[in-house]
């Protein structure tokens, strides 16, 4: 019997992707008046939208058949966006403190 995907990873990138889903919802849901360039948006949307979708159907098929690989490569692809947010904050950060 082969040992699962740690559970802590599964939840973390569980959260993250509800949090990137809900970017989606909230952008979903968002106004457009009229916008011409909505098409372009709606279009954008749906694949982001679908890209997420998938990734938390590959989480579920990695946490229940007990690939810890599967959710480890999903849990990179989550994590990546939010660690370079981090490593952006960090780097303006020192540059504030050490000045011009």
């Amino acid at each position: 019997m082969r040992a699962g995907p740690p559970a802590a990873i599964v939840a973390i990138t569980a959260v993250l992707l509800v949090g990137y889903l809900g970017v989606c919802v909230w952008a979903w849901a968002s106004p457009s008046g009229g916008d011409p360039q909505r098409g372009m948006a709606v279009g954008f949307l749906t694949m982001v939208t679908l890209f997420l979708l998938g990734l938390a159907a590959l989480l579920w098929l990695g946490a229940a058949r007990g690939h810890p690989r599967l959710v480890w490569t999903v849990f990179g692809l989550c994590a990546l966006p939010s660690l370079s947010l981090v490593a952006r904050g960090i780097y303006l950060l020192v540059r504030w403190i050490r000045g011009p």
